[in-house]
């Protein structure tokens, strides 16, 4: 079976496209071993799609970057980083009490939403009221596999 990916690369649509394909193939390729990217059991795997969906919906509106949105980022820019922050808080409260979203280690849920918070939107963001998501994101964008896949693509 053939997994086919529809939209232009620079939309949100194809955020979210790549967001289910990342879910779908975690789950076929990412689970076993010490450390499974894709998590074990139902509860988990429901946190995982839970995460990943919030995502979605309240950080990438706020922190996306593409040139076809900047008028109205610039039109709205309080109220947004308002609504901004309140997700953050929420990210923050989570990420308080546990050093992944989902489970005891890296997982599918992290990778998601640390997309959406890249080092490029992420410097735009006063992590420094957020403690734990600044904590968080810096491990997950300190994992081997990133850190290499940074320096592939620098």
């Amino acid at each position: 079976m053939a997994l086919t990916i529809y939209g232009s690369p620079r939309s949100r649509t194809m955020r979210t496209l790549w967001a289910a394909a990342e879910l779908y193939l975690t789950k076929k390729y990412g689970g076993g071993g010490q450390a499974p990217l894709y998590p074990d059991n139902p509860q988990d795997e429901a946190e995982a799609w839970r995460w990943s969906l919030w995502a979605q919906a309240h950080l990438e509106p706020w922190v996306q970057r593409d040139g076809q949105f900047q008028a109205i980022r610039s039109s709205a820019d309080a109220a947004m980083q308002a609504t901004l922050a309140v997700s953050l808080a929420t990210l923050d409260q989570a990420l308080g009490v546990r050093a992944w979203l989902v489970g005891r280690h890296f997982s599918v849920a992290d990778l998601n939403v640390a997309a959406v918070l890249s080092p490029t939107r992420a410097r735009d963001i006063a992590l420094s009221e957020h403690p734990h998501v600044g904590r968080w994101l810096a491990a997950c964008y300190d994992r081997p596999a990133a850190r290499a896949t940074r320096l592939r693509f620098a």
